[in-house]
């Protein structure tokens, strides 16, 4: 899926959002005359309307931990080996084996290179578990509410199993059998911390229980170590890691239980994408490879976390004489 086609999920989520947030602002802004029978002299006396401090208010701090369940990303790495150039078509040898200036060492301009493929197969990160802190306001009429949240997933161990590069011919013996097929396992580790703005929209009040849905959008910065490989001789040395930022959404859908007047108990359920990251094309041994690239970072994730609102709402009653 591309980054247009994911941000236009959340667009339209959004959207919708926008959409059930016009009547509310129209319902909280009614006139005073509406409200409290407010008019002309003639219409008789009516006592002014007093401000007193009311309950708990809209806005809240949060503070969550969870666990992430990560999908197995798509991870490419694009490997060409080195082949023997064929026959020579007027051996000084006068042994047709490719050795064409006969000095019975494979040279660089008797190979041709061959492309074996990108694709890393069985590619795998590890779950994890995440913990995340913000602020957010809500506007009780229609059950909408919008929050920033900064949040981090711990140390996630990458595995997979690249196509197989079979080192370099050049300055080889000829006549040799070709060298045997070795598997090379790839690995790293992830970090990711994420900024999300969501909003949400409650469902309705069913005793202290208030489901909700929402949608998030934001950025997902990603701190990959060095790229190594294990059984293959070819390879030893490590392609550097790369610390990158990436687009993220998602979407989310949960309850909330009040405990009391201030704090509420959410536990949520959310889908995320993290975008992606590329690491560098050095490695330790100062030699240019290419990129290890890591797309569709992607979650399944539960959170338990406590809302606790500060402040206070101010309401309105009939002042009396």
């Amino acid at each position: 899926m591309t980054v247009l086609a994911k941000a236009g999920i959340v667009s339209a989520a959004f959207a919708v959002a926008a959409i059930s947030f016009s009547p509310a602002n129209a319902a909280d802004l009614g006139g005073y005359e509406s409200s409290y029978g407010g008019g002309s002299v003639k219409d008789g006396y009516a006592p002014l309307p007093q401000v007193v401090q009311g309950g708990t208010g809209p806005c809240y701090v949060r503070a969550d931990v969870g666990y992430s369940w990560s999908q197995d990303p798509s991870v490419s790495w694009p490997v060409s080996n080195e082949v023997f150039d064929g026959a020579d078509v007027a051996p000084a040898d006068g042994i047709a084996d490719g050795d064409a200036n006969a000095n019975g060492v494979i040279d660089a301009d008797e190979v041709t290179y061959q492309y074996a493929g990108s694709a890393v197969r069985n590619a795998s990160l590890e779950n994890t578990w995440l913990g995340e802190v913000g602020v957010g306001c809500g506007s009780g009429s229609r059950g909408l509410r919008a929050e920033v949240m900064f949040g981090f997933r711990g140390d996630r161990k990458f595995d997979g199993e690249p196509e197989i590069y079979q080192g370099s011919l050049v300055g080889t013996p000829t006549g040799l059998p070709p060298p045997p097929v070795t598997d090379d396992p790839m690995h790293s580790s992830l970090q990711t911390y994420t900024l999300m703005f969501n909003v949400y929209k409650d469902l309705g009040k069913w005793g202290n229980f208030v489901p909700y849905v929402g949608a998030g959008i934001g950025m997902a910065y990603h701190q990959l170590d060095n790229v190594y490989f294990t059984g293959n001789p070819a390879l030893t040395n490590q392609i550097h890691g790369n610390n990158d930022l990436s687009f993220a959404w998602s979407l989310m859908a949960g309850v909330g239980y009040q405990i009391s007047d201030r704090a509420i108990l959410d536990i949520g359920y959310r889908y995320i994408d993290m975008g992606s990251i590329t690491s560098q094309r050095s490695d330790t041994a100062f030699q240019v490879n290419p990129a290890v690239k890591f797309e569709d970072l992607t979650a399944h994730e539960i959170k338990v976390g406590l809302r606790y609102h500060f402040g206070s709402s101010d309401v309105v009653s009939m002042g009396h004489r």
